[in-house]
């Protein structure tokens, strides 16, 4: 299973977890603590951990076009509502090891096609909803 990691710097960690989890709250099942939460989409989950100067977030998904649909979602609505901080969201291949194939030989962005992200007929409509700021 591929997975990947990200580390956010923040000094308003708390909140935006709390907002990045309402916020996907209303189209996919959260679960929110203390200090943690998941985020369960149909095609993978993303951890995401309070850190002593900021976030630790996971993401996994069954393959790699999954895994970059994890990334770009939570990535991308953690940077809009993080945007007067400044976040930044740089996903890395996990450190256990668990990473998926390379990005195909014409692919040198690393992001993934734009009809995998927001508009596979494989995703509900309640997620293609969280593609809206």
């Amino acid at each position: 299973m591929p997975r990947s990691e990200a580390h956010v710097r923040t000094l308003a960690a708390r909140n935006h977890l709390t907002q990045l989890c309402a916020h996907f709250a209303v189209a996919v099942p959260v679960t929110e603590r203390v200090d943690t939460a998941e985020i369960d989409f149909t095609f993978g989950t993303c951890r995401l951990a309070i850190v002593d100067d900021g976030l630790a977030l996971t993401a996994d998904a069954v393959d790699t076009i999954s895994l970059a649909r994890v990334e770009y979602l939570v990535g991308d609505h953690l940077e809009r509502l993080g945007a007067r901080d400044s976040l930044a969201v740089d996903w890395q291949p996990a450190l256990d090891g668990t990473t998926g194939a390379p990005p195909a030989a014409d692919d040198t962005t690393g992001a993934p096609p734009a009809a995998d992200v927001a508009g596979s007929g494989a995703v509900g409509d309640r997620e293609k909803a969280l593609d809206q700021p």
